[in-house]
């Protein structure tokens, strides 16, 4: 059994959402709103249409349409929001209701007869989807020296999506997922049924620039970075890369993009002037300057909106950098000379200056390439990457997503199931990490030593459960294999599990067997001068139990000395290895250097943990 990517009957794909807040709507006028924007919903309570609202992205768009009674109630308080780019008010007093509605810009109409209401939407929607001006332009800043999980996570989901092979089946997944979320919409259903039946890869570009259900799903998975849906139209994306690479450019350009951005967001690119940045959708650019300025004028200045002309310098050469090209002969519609740059591409933040005259703001970038930490890295890295990132729920969906892609013979497939059982475990989802495991100890032979990591962490599961036995059944079988294997040689993980077995013989109070495997790691981590500190504090703590304090001293000072050395003097470990060496001198009815001790510790615990924040209950009795 795999674990397959699924999408939840409740998401929504589709980022232009018509919303009615209005004591009584008639299902007639509600179904003439739905044909113009498929995404509808009405409410009749202000608050549950508020709290909608604030759920939707930053990078969705919402048309909000409200009485006027409600309308005075709730637009002071979502007009600032991101996600609402337009207010209509239907009502029946137009003059009372022009009062209130003229302090905010994002109020388009107050509108008393519903013809006048349908007309101006319909034409404010329509230039919405034509102009692109105001649609979602997810960035992230990169800087050399403070590179963002952020950057790394957005460009390493774009680089192994291009990496992937397309699947038979995921267009079938598409489609299907698709047909479910337009279900009601017999318009876009007929849509999805052409592009079902005439879908060919050299028709991406075309597709792509058609004003349809595809370019809103994808620029919705983009912004979001939906891996579900991402993955089902890896396909496309992959059909458009080929498609822009095939026509890349052969000359310089310069070309311009206008784009409505929030204040916060002008912000952090003036704060970014110098670095780079990467735009992680596709970036569409033309030659005429005048009609990007013409086309930004159409859009009212808005309540912590900016204009933005984006001022582009692309450069042909051979560095890498992502490919661009004319798409002009490949659009849906004859348009002016169109240039589209590729998914995640990278530009230098150059210059920002405030256009007066037009009322704007010119960002100046420029096309370059970033070496990249992982470009020669195998998929089976990118997901080790995305859990290290802690982006477990990512690399969760991209193991699975890989085996589909593997044969079942291929060695890799049985490291999938293995990086699968160890995100589950990071998620504390212990049932379905040890399914995991399981399924990689029926692929491995006998004598892989991947075997024995396998048993080793299927036996940390069991000991997180408190399932003592179990746990050192699957920890002896991993040693057995390793010293198999290894002879004398022993590796470190080796080492990892002899010390999880002395702290499971400590708990059960079976001190001289913990003593045993605590002094068996430490000989091997000695080799490796690896954790050596942590081996000695828990050496300390057998023979504090066993009594012989002296000798528990001498180790919980050996510990302290090599720590202050390595660690910061803010880690918690020092506080702990100091609270035991005061229980030690407690016990000895050294009180002056107990309390000495317990003073240092309780400094240390002060310095991390807020006064809001749980203390550390290592002082006492439990030992650490």
């Amino acid at each position: 059994m795999t674990a397959t990517p699924s999408m939840s009957n409740g998401i929504d794909l589709d980022n232009i959402y018509l919303i009615w807040l209005d004591a009584k709507i008639d299902e007639e006028t509600q179904k003439h709103f739905r044909s113009i924007i498929h995404q509808f919903k009405a409410f009749d309570n202000i608050e549950e249409c508020e709290n909608y609202i604030r759920h939707k992205s930053y990078y969705d768009r919402i048309f909000l349409i409200v009485s006027g009674q409600l309308g005075r109630q709730i637009v002071p308080h979502i007009y600032q929001l991101r996600q609402v780019c337009s207010i209509y008010v239907y009502c029946q007093d137009k003059q009372r209701n022009k009062e209130w509605a003229r302090k905010f810009t994002k109020v388009k109409s107050v509108a008393v007869e519903l013809k006048s209401l349908i007309n101006q939407i319909q034409s404010d929607y329509s230039k919405h989807i034509s102009h692109k001006i105001d649609e979602a332009f997810p960035i992230t800043i990169y800087s050399s020296d403070n590179v963002s999980n952020d950057y790394y996570h957005s460009q390493l989901i774009i680089d192994t999506l291009f990496q992937m092979k397309t699947i038979t089946t995921d267009k079938d997944e598409f489609i299907k997922i698709c047909s479910n979320t337009y279900s009601n919409d017999n318009n876009t259903l007929l849509i999805i049924q052409e592009f079902e039946q005439n879908y060919h890869s050299n028709q991406a570009l075309w597709w792509y620039t058609r004003e349809s259900f595809l370019s809103r799903l994808l620029n919705k998975a983009l912004s979001i970075k939906n891996l579900d849906l991402l993955f089902f139209c890896g396909f496309f994306l992959r059909d458009i890369q080929k498609l822009i690479e095939k026509n890349q450019c052969n000359a310089s350009i310069q070309v311009y993009h206008g784009q409505l951005m929030s204040n916060d967001e002008l912000n952090t690119l003036l704060n970014s002037v110098g670095h780079c940045i990467s735009i992680n959708t596709f970036l569409s650019a033309v030659f005429n300057r005048k009609q990007i300025i013409s086309s930004l004028n159409e859009f009212s200045t808005q309540e912590g909106l900016v204009r933005v002309l984006f001022e582009i310098d692309a450069v042909t050469s051979t560095d890498k950098s992502k490919a661009f090209a004319i798409i002009t002969q490949f659009t849906y519609l004859p348009v002016e000379k169109k240039v589209l740059f590729m998914l995640g591409s990278v530009f230098q933040l150059t210059n920002i200056c405030l256009d007066s005259k037009n009322n704007l703001w010119i960002i100046k970038i420029i096309l370059v390439n970033i070496k990249k930490d992982y470009d020669d890295t195998n998929l089976i890295s990118c997901g080790h990457i995305l859990r290290q990132m802690e982006k477990f729920d990512d690399a969760e969906k991209y193991f699975s997503r890989l085996l589909k892609e593997i044969p079942e013979d291929h060695e890799d497939f049985s490291q999938c199931y293995q990086a699968l059982g160890l995100i589950c475990f990071e998620k504390t989802n212990y049932e379905l990490s040890l399914y995991w495991y399981s399924q990689v100890i029926n692929l491995l032979k006998s004598n892989d030593p991947n075997l024995a990591s396998t048993y080793y962490s299927i036996g940390c599961i069991y000991q997180k459960c408190d399932d003592y036995n179990q746990a050192l059944e699957n920890y002896n079988e991993a040693l057995h294999i390793w010293k198999e294997i290894y002879g004398d040689n022993q590796p470190i993980q080796m080492a990892e599990c002899l010390n999880n077995m002395g702290c499971i013989y400590e708990k059960e109070e079976f001190y001289s067997l913990a003593l045993q495997y605590h002094q068996e790691a430490l000989s091997i981590r000695d080799r490796f001068q690896i954790d050596i500190e942590s081996t000695y504090n828990n050496i300390g703590n057998i023979y504090f139990w066993l009594g012989e304090y002296d000798v528990a001293l001498e180790s919980y000072l050996y510990s302290f000395e090599m720590k202050i050395k390595t660690l910061s003097l803010e880690d918690p470990s020092l506080g702990k290895t100091l609270a035991n060496m005061g229980l030690v001198y407690e016990e000895d009815e050294n009180f002056e250097e107990a309390l000495k001790a317990y003073k240092r510790a309780a400094l240390i615990f002060e310095n991390i943990f807020s006064s809001t924040h749980p203390r550390s209950n290592t002082p006492g009795r439990k030992r650490s």
